[in-house]
């Protein structure tokens, strides 16, 4: 398939993107990838030690079937916005091969995450993996965890994901917002601990239009975006109406009912 120089469309956009699961990552078809990849693709989650461009792809979806030989992933939902494809996705799979260092153990691992794709002329130029790889690894008992102060519990904090559009002529309101976030360090770590965040991402993936990703880290996600979306607090009001503005509505409005649907362990 060669679509360069060429309009393509969403709709041929998700289906390139099927094919990297259906054919690759769970058929094993590494044919797949020198037809639907530019040569200089740029993954930005890649196994430790992946070279660059294509032959990364390969070493990184090598690695993985490596460590989970019967390992498959399903796509629970999609989305295109212009050039970019949205996915979110559950990996499953029995540890029975060595992988990152780590003996085989036999655990069987389900784990969900969403990843932001860039087409360029129908082939594959950019990937951004959030959620995956933490969920896992906390399945190999080597995850993120809350830092554990003297007689605390151990707290294991679940990744959630979600990406928005942002509205036509509104990304450089979103930049204010990240430069005025990092001047109010105080207030807004303060806001995160009372949601019980322990780690939270905020990025920018270029296209037209523009998608935010927000990425946060909680014992319960779901709590955490009630207690985002429902705060008084002056400083949630403002990042709140901020967002709003730039994407027509709260990153994590109604999130609680969608991370019901494959996003929360």
């Amino acid at each position: 398939m060669d679509h360069r120089g060429a309009r393509v469309s969403t709709e041929e956009n998700k289906a390139i993107i099927r094919r990297v699961f259906d054919e690759f990552v769970n058929k094993g078809d590494f044919s797949v990838v020198d037809e639907i990849y530019r040569d200089d693709m740029v993954d930005h989650q890649p196994l430790p030690g992946a070279p660059d461009g294509l032959a990364g792809v390969k070493y990184t979806i090598a690695g993985l079937r490596r460590g989970f030989p019967d390992l498959t992933v399903t796509i629970e939902d999609m989305s295109a916005h212009a050039d970019h494809v949205v996915i979110h996705n559950t990996w499953r799979g029995t540890h029975d091969g060595e992988f990152l260092g780590i003996a085989p153990t036999g655990r069987r691992i389900s784990s969900k995450g969403i990843v932001v794709w860039r087409l360029q002329d129908g082939l594959i130029a950019e990937r951004w993996g959030i959620g995956v790889d933490s969920n896992m690894l906390a399945q190999l008992g080597i995850g993120r965890s809350a830092r554990p102060g003297r007689g605390r519990v151990r707290t294991t904090h679940v990744p959630a994901v979600r990406t928005l559009p942002v509205l036509p002529g509104r990304v450089d309101q979103w930049r204010r917002v990240q430069q005025e976030i990092g001047t109010r360090a105080v207030d807004y770590e303060a806001s995160r601990r009372a949601a019980e965040i322990s780690r939270e991402r905020m990025w920018l993936v270029p296209g037209a239009p523009a998608l935010a990703v927000y990425h946060l880290e909680a014992p319960d996600p779901g709590r955490a975006a009630k207690t985002l979306t429902s705060s008084t607090a002056p400083f949630d009001q403002w990042l709140r109406h901020e967002l709003v503005e730039v994407h027509g509505r709260d990153p994590w409005q109604d999130a609680a009912a969608e991370l019901g649907h494959g996003w929360e362990r």
